[in-house]
C-alpha cells in the first residue's frame, strides 16, 4: 500500500527542484502530469518519509528506478550507487551532448544512472531540444 507523502513535505521538495525532475531534468510544466515524490532510499529499505530523503521525479525516471539505490556502470561492470539528488551535485554527474538530446554521464553514477533509469529515451531526446530552445534546462 502506498502512503501518501504529506502536501507540505510534496510542496518542499516541488519548489527546491524547481518543477524539474532532479534525475533527467524534465521540465514539469511540458511533461502534462504531476511528477512523483522519490524516496531516494526507498521506505522498503529503511528510507524515512522526510525532505532529505526525498526528491522530485518524473514518471518516467521513478517508475524506472522502482526500489533500487545501485546499479551497474555500463562502462566498467562494477555494481556502484545511482545518482542521489540530496548527497551529489548533478554536474559532477551529467552533461549534455552537443545537440541538447542525450545525457552523458560523467562518472561510474552518472553512467549507471544513465542505463538504470533509462534517462536516453528516444522520446526525452526528441524532446530535450525545444526545452533547452525555451530556456527549461540548464
Amino acid at each position: 500500500m502506498t502512503r501518501k507523502v504529506p502536501t507540505h513535505l510534496a510542496a518542499q521538495v516541488s519548489a527546491r527542484a524547481g518543477m524539474r525532475c532532479e534525475y533527467c531534468y524534465a521540465p514539469q510544466i511540458l511533461m502534462g502530469q504531476s511528477f512523483h515524490i522519490d524516496h531516494i532510499i526507498p521506505r522498503s529499505a529503511g528510507g524515512k518519509t522526510i525532505v532529505e530523503n526525498l526528491c522530485l521525479a518524473c514518471s518516467h525516471c521513478n517508475l524506472a528506478k522502482a526500489n533500487r539505490t545501485k546499479a551497474v556502470d555500463p562502462h566498467t561492470g562494477k555494481r556502484v550507487l545511482l545518482f542521489n539528488p540530496r548527497a551529489n551535485k548533478w554536474e559532477e554527474h551529467f552533461r549534455w551532448s552537443p545537440n541538447w538530446q542525450k545525457l552523458i554521464g560523467r562518472t561510474s553514477i552518472g553512467r549507471a544512472s544513465i542505463a538504470t533509469l533509462d534517462m536516453n529515451a528516444q522520446l526525452l531526446q526528441g524532446a530535450r531540444p525545444y526545452w533547452r530552445l525555451v530556456g527549461l534546462i540548464p
